[in-house]
Formats: structure tokens, C-alpha cells, sequence
């Protein structure tokens, strides 16, 4: 009897798993993993979208913040996570720093995680305090800083902005010195109140603060268009500058995802980016809508991985 109640148990446990691998993908919800806390700049996009993709999907996508060490508690988690499609990284280049950053990670981002598509870009931008910087353009910041080093805040160590501002460095002469802060908001409040010379965030974060006068756009980093959020800042090309950045987010699954399971998320995705609405809207918090191949997002990884390492090495950057 017991043998027959095991073999029973046994057979509709396989029926239960051969029913559920039947159902066509998706049946259930699907859980988007942002790896920074909720209400900043990863939620301006990553909302938005994971409302759309619903829809093109037709089952609700939940975003889950998962915070910490730079991105990689979420990284982490969805690594490990079951390669079925029902969990998703909302990622951006933090793919390509942190491997340079932190040596024990736990995930390889080239072999852990299985590219959908670019998703999005928002542009960074140069910000001086005008009682404390005389500077208008790169060459005059770059004249300034010789007589006395610049510090600039970013939103931490490793961040984007702050390894954009070193390679901005080297790459234009000017003599900076990294302050680092426990976010972006903190930052721009001490460049407002002067105890340092700059910032380099994202657009959106500084824009009315420039558009007000409190601040002084010195180049919009990223692309080759002026931002529509700072019309009025000139670009790191038309600054004569040729080190650009933008910072870019994208989708991810879980490595040995089935193809078919990727290819259905590839074309929702594509769905979800062709909305005009959700353009629109996004363009509004100064994001680009850039949807791309799955190719396009591992070479985008890639050359990150390349790019980044050499700043790192060169600035002797380190994390505790």
C-alpha cells in the first residue's frame, strides 16, 4: 500500500510539472527584479515599462526592489533563480563596473544572465556651483581646475558618474577630486550649498536646479543630441570632448532560459517599447526609449566590462 500511495504521489507530482511545462508561457506572475531601492532613478523606468509588459503579456509583471551592494544582491538573485522566464533583472551598467569593483561577486554577468533587450538610456551631465566655478564650457573648466583641483560628488563610489568623472578626467586634463555620497539627492544638496565645486549625475536629477540658476550646466554625457530636459547645455562633442557615457537599461533572464520562453519576452518587450504613451512619458523623465537585440545588450555588457576595467586600474579605485 505504501508503495502504491509513493508511485501515486509520484505520478501526479510529474503530471502536475508536464501540465505546468504544457501551458503556454506565461500562466502566472512574473517578477522584475530592480536591484536599487524604490522611488529613484532605476523605478522612473523600470515602472513604467514593467506596466507595459504586462499588458503585451497578458500576466501581471511585479517589480521587486532588491537593494544592495551596488546592484548585486538582485544580480544575485536572479542568477540563482529558476531559468523559467518568472524572474527578470531590470539591469543597467552596473553589469559592467561592479565585476571590476568587487572581487568575491557571486555572478558572472556574461554567463549568468541570458539578454532580452535594451530597454532604455538617460543622459548624465557636468554641474558647477556658479559662486564657486567660473567656468562655462569643458576648456575653461579644464583652465580652472589647473589652479585648483575640482571636487566633484557622484552618488557613490563605483557609481556610473563617478567613473565617468575620472575617465572625463584623464581624458581632458582637468584635475578632479572625487567626493563620494550616499546617493544623488545628497550630492546636489552639497553643491548647491558650496561645499563642493560640482556634480556628475543623471539629467532628470539637475535639470530645474540648472533651469533655476542654482546651478551651471557645463555638458549633457551621453549620445550625440542635446537633452530635451537642458536644451541649453552644449554635449561633451560640441564641448570638444570625445569620451562619452550613457547609462543604459536593460532586461535580463536567467541563463539556460528555454528559447522559446526568451523569444516570447523579446517580443513583448518589443511591444511594450512601441507604445507612443509610454514614449512619450518616459521622454518626459528624460529617458530614450532604445530597444535593441539580444546581441546588441551582451556586446553593450561587454565592452563595459572592457572600458570600465581600464578606469578602475588607472584611477585605483577600490571597494571595502
Amino acid at each position: 500500500m505504501k508503495t502504491f500511495i509513493r508511485l501515486l504521489i509520484g505520478g501526479l507530482a510529474f503530471g502536475a510539472v508536464a501540465l505546468a511545462m504544457a501551458q503556454p508561457y506565461p500562466n502566472r506572475p512574473i517578477k522584475m527584479v530592480v536591484p536599487f531601492p524604490p522611488g529613484g532613478g532605476f523605478d522612473g523606468i523600470a515602472r513604467p515599462f514593467a506596466e507595459r509588459l504586462s499588458a503585451a503579456l497578458g500576466q501581471p509583471v511585479i517589480v521587486d526592489n532588491r537593494p544592495g551592494a551596488g546592484g548585486n544582491i538582485g544580480a544575485e538573485f536572479v542568477a540563482r533563480a529558476p531559468a523559467d522566464g518568472y524572474t527578470l533583472l531590470f539591469a543597467n551598467d552596473f553589469l559592467g563596473t561592479n565585476p571590476n569593483l568587487y572581487k568575491d561577486l557571486k555572478y558572472d554577468p556574461a554567463k549568468d544572465f541570458a539578454p532580452i533587450s535594451l530597454v532604455g538610456s538617460t543622459q548624465m551631465a557636468i554641474a558647477v556651483n556658479p559662486q564657486r566655478v567660473k567656468a562655462t564650457d569643458a576648456q575653461s573648466l579644464r583652465a580652472e581646475s589647473q589652479a585648483h583641483t575640482l571636487q566633484y560628488g557622484t552618488p557613490g563610489v563605483g557609481t556610473s558618474p563617478h567613473l565617468f568623472g575620472e575617465l572625463y578626467g584623464f581624458n581632458t586634463g582637468t584635475r578632479v577630486q572625487h567626493i563620494p555620497y550616499r546617493g544623488t539627492g545628497p550630492a546636489i544638496n552639497d553643491v548647491l550649498g558650496g561645499q563642493i565645486d560640482m556634480v556628475v549625475v543623471t539629467v532628470p536629477a539637475l535639470a530645474a536646479h540648472i533651469k533655476a540658476g542654482k546651478l551651471r550646466g557645463i555638458s549633457v554625457i551621453g549620445g550625440d543630441k542635446r537633452s530635451p530636459l537642458l536644451p541649453e547645455v552644449r554635449t561633451l562633442a560640441e564641448n570638444g570632448v570625445g569620451a562619452t557615457h550613457d547609462l543604459w537599461y536593460g532586461l535580463f533572464a536567467t541563463a539556460g532560459t528555454p528559447p522559446e520562453v526568451l523569444q516570447r519576452l523579446r517580443e513583448a518587450t518589443a511591444t511594450a517599447l512601441a507604445q507612443a504613451d509610454l514614449v512619450e512619458r518616459l521622454r518626459q523623465l528624460g529617458y530614450e526609449v532604445t530597444p535593441s537585440t539580444p546581441e546588441a545588450l551582451s556586446e553593450r555588457v561587454k565592452a563595459d566590462l572592457v572600458k570600465w576595467k581600464q578606469v578602475v586600474e588607472r584611477a585605483k579605485i577600490t571597494l571595502e
